[in-house]
């Protein structure tokens, strides 16, 4: 690439960066917006995962309750 050597050149050079830097700020801000979205998803996932863990704790917590102790039974 040669050096720009005139007005014109210099201005055909800042056009093109400008719009090179257009394009990096258009795509950071559709990467934020796809870096927001996993973020809520991820959020929402972590909601359904403490429900489920509460869930199998209460499970848990049923079936120990509705089954008598079996060494008792193992004794007797």
């Amino acid at each position: 690439m040669t050096k720009p050597k005139t007005v014109k050149d210099w201005e055909k050079v800042c056009n093109n960066l400008n719009k090179a830097l257009q394009s990096q700020m258009q795509d950071e801000l559709k990467l934020r917006a796809v870096i927001d979205n996993l973020e809520e998803q991820v959020g929402k996932l972590e909601e359904q995962l403490t429900m489920s863990v509460g869930v199998i704790k209460y499970l848990e917590l049923q079936i120990a309750r509705s089954n008598p102790v079996r060494s008792d039974k193992d004794r007797a």
